[in-house]
């Protein structure tokens, strides 16, 4: 068995493949040690923390992403954006380069989760009340403190929670968007925030291309660090 193990900033997730194909786990990133419990094989890792596991081999996310993007879509892909709990990639195939927002949670997972909480919702609620706004709020700070401030301006003016959703939502891809390359005419975003179809509609509106999701964003560099060893032992 092979198994690809990505340890993040949040979440800890193990794709196993033997050969038929893959099973999937994803747990918080404290509780790691349960992907591995009761399995043996070859553990390729990844994530934040790729080297701090046990590991036979260890490779960044910048390859699981191209690889694992590679397994999943089926077709030409200019950009990935990896949206992850600390920090965002945007990793440029065709010139084999990359920009990361790490300073901060804007542009992040964690941002989206500060927005979620001041209004006492799961992430996941983010993307269904997106899709009720008539309108998008005008919001244009993604730091957590004066987007709060913004917000509570926004609902003082008499936009609904729905709009105020959705202009996060824009100003978040944009502040992405600010990353991508111009030239760009296909982009596919991987990381857990990949689920929140607002977030997605709104980057593919900021930049004007399509955007292409995998059936599995949150485990795609999992499945990476799987691909990336068969094309190194040519199974490939």
């Amino acid at each position: 068995m092979l198994i690809g193990l990505d340890v993040g900033s949040r979440a800890a997730k193990a794709a196993y493949y033997s050969g038929d194909g893959y099973e999937f786990r994803i747990v918080s990133s404290q509780n790691w040690e349960d992907l591995l419990r009761d399995k043996e094989g070859v553990v390729v890792s990844t994530g934040y923390f790729r080297k701090r596991v046990p590991h036979d081999f260890n490779v960044t996310e910048i390859t699981t992403a191209i690889y694992g993007v590679r397994r999943f879509i089926k077709r030409k892909v200019d950009v990935i954006i990896d949206i992850g709990g600390q920090d965002t990639k945007v990793i440029d195939i065709a010139r084999n380069d990359f920009r990361m927002n790490d300073k901060c949670s804007a542009g992040t997972g964690t941002f989206l989760e500060y927005i979620a909480s001041y209004f006492a919702l799961d992430v996941a609620e983010l993307a269904k009340l997106h899709r009720l706004a008539k309108c998008a709020a005008p919001i244009n700070s993604t730091c957590s403190v004066f987007a709060q401030s913004e917000i509570v301006s926004r609902l003082v003016e008499g936009y609904t929670k729905e709009e105020v959703i959705k202009g996060v939502h824009h100003a978040f891809a944009k502040r992405i968007a600010q990353m991508v390359p111009k030239r760009a005419r296909s982009v596919a975003v991987i990381g857990g925030t990949a689920k929140n179809r607002g977030v997605v509609e709104a980057l593919g509106k900021e930049l004007g291309v399509r955007v292409f999701v995998p059936e599995e964003p949150q485990v795609v560099n999992a499945v990476g660090a799987v691909e990336y060893y068969l094309a190194r032992e040519g199974e490939r």
